[in-house]
């Protein structure tokens, strides 16, 4: 089951609640197409790791002091949290990705970044459809700077998180 929270206090309390548990906070957006897509997966992986992983989702438009504190700038962004430490953050919908961390971090062991980055897959960023405010959706040609290494042929989608446009994506 997937928990939306509702405010600070909330947040505050279902981390308090999960005890020993994998969280793993979903900060989306209404607007954000890619969050739409990774939304059904989020739930069926929250349903297939239940006993071990306690899944939040945090609407940013709704609470910005949550999405501050956690220096989200894009969306979807996955904080993965064990025992009030924050261990790993997704930024992007590649249900493979957030799956395998979710089995890593939920598990017996731990793994540092440099395992998890040292694999065959491209870097997050780059296979990765994401909703960035680094983006302009509003017809001015700026770059996303956190994208701007993005070398393979594949289109990668953001949103600009000041838009609250569903329309508002971008193809780079």
């Amino acid at each position: 089951m997937v928990y939306i929270v509702h405010n600070k206090d909330d947040l505050d309390q279902q981390l308090t609640l999960a005890e020993d548990k994998l969280v793993v906070i979903d900060f989306y957006a209404d607007w954000c197409g890619p969050c739409k897509i990774i939304a059904q997966k989020l739930e069926e992986l929250a349903e297939q790791y239940s006993d071990r992983v306690v899944v939040l989702k945090v609407n940013v438009d709704k609470n910005e002091d949550i999405t501050v504190e956690y220096k989200v700038n894009s969306m979807p962004t996955f904080v993965f949290i064990k025992g009030g430490d924050v261990l790993e953050l997704l930024v992007g919908s590649n249900i493979d990705k957030l799956a395998k961390l979710m089995e890593e971090h939920a598990g017996d062991y731990t793994c540092s970044i440099e395992d998890i980055l040292d694999t065959d897959d491209e870097s997050i960023a780059d296979e990765n459809a994401a909703c960035s405010d680094s983006d302009n959706v509003n017809g001015n040609d700026n770059t996303n700077d956190n994208n701007n290494d993005n070398d393979d042929d594949g289109d990668v989608i953001f949103c600009d998180v000041s838009a609250h446009d569903e329309d508002a994506v971008l193809e780079h």
